[in-house]
Parts: structure tokens; C-alpha cells; sequence
């Protein structure tokens, strides 16, 4: 063998431990991230879970408060608009019982003067009767007066 050749083989030789060691290392530093991984994956999976479900929990307050919000302004407009037509519905009430009153009233005042015109005809008629009988029984005693007597 020449020189040469065995430069070349301490050079192949060289070169193929240089190759292990490489790889070696490569699969020790491969291990150690695996073993740090491992260790540290729960944490990860534990923080992601924990980021996951507090951004989740701040999402539904976000949307519950916005709905919330949606939902007062409905409601006060609906309330709104049930105070207006109830106003509305009361003020028509009111009307129409102060006319039904106002022609209960105007009845029973409209009664009340008939019969007291009926009282008044009657007790006009009454003194008028009561004169015709005075006048009758003034003129019975001035013809009796008058008329011979018998006897």
C-alpha cells in the first residue's frame, strides 16, 4: 500500500468517525429535546388549554354583553311602544266612559225636570182646581143669595 492509500483510508476513516460522532450527537441532542419535550408538553398543552379556554370564556362575555345590550335596547323600545299604545288605549277608555257618564247624567237631569214639571202641572192643576172650587163655591153662595127663599 502505498502511502497514498493509506491517506486516503485515514482520511475515509477520518471522515466516517467524524460522520458518527456527528450523528451521535445529532441523536443525544435529538433525545435531550425529546426528554425536555416531554416534560415541558404538558405544561405547553396545559398553558394552550388555559389560553384556549380564557380567550373562549372572554369571546362568550364579549358576545353575551353585546347581546345583552342588544336585548335592553329592544326591550325599551318595546316598552316604549306598549306604554304609548297603552296611553292611547287608556286615554280612548276615558273618553268613552266620560260621554257614557256625561249621558247617564244628562238622562237621569232630563228625568229629574220631567217630574218636576209633572209635580209642577200637578200641583199648578191642583191650585188651580182649588180656586175653580173657591170661585164655584163663591158663586153657589151669591146664587143662593139670590134665590128666593122657600118656604
Amino acid at each position: 500500500m502505498t502511502r497514498k492509500d493509506q491517506d486516503k483510508k485515514r482520511i475515509r476513516f477520518s471522515l466516517k468517525l467524524l460522520i458518527g460522532v456527528l450523528l451521535l450527537s445529532a441523536v443525544m441532542v435529538g433525545h435531550i429535546g425529546v426528554a425536555f419535550a416531554d416534560q415541558d408538553i404538558n405544561s405547553l398543552l396545559t398553558n394552550w388549554f388555559n389560553k384556549k379556554g380564557q380567550d373562549s370564556v372572554s369571546s362568550i362575555e364579549k358576545a353575551i354583553a353585546a347581546e345583552e345590550e342588544q336585548q335592553k335596547l329592544r326591550l325599551k323600545e318595546e316598552l316604549q311602544t306598549e306604554l304609548a299604545d297603552s296611553a292611547q288605549l287608556l286615554d280612548q277608555y276615558t273618553q268613552e266612559e266620560k260621554q257614557r257618564r256625561i249621558l247617564e247624567l244628562q238622562q237621569y237631569a232630563d228625568k229629574l225636570i220631567e217630574d218636576m214639571k209633572l209635580e209642577n202641572n200637578q200641583a199648578e192643576k191642583a191650585r188651580i182646581a182649588a180656586e175653580m172650587d173657591k170661585e164655584v163655591q163663591k158663586a153657589i153662595k151669591a146664587m143662593d143669595k139670590i134665590r128666593p127663599k122657600e118656604k
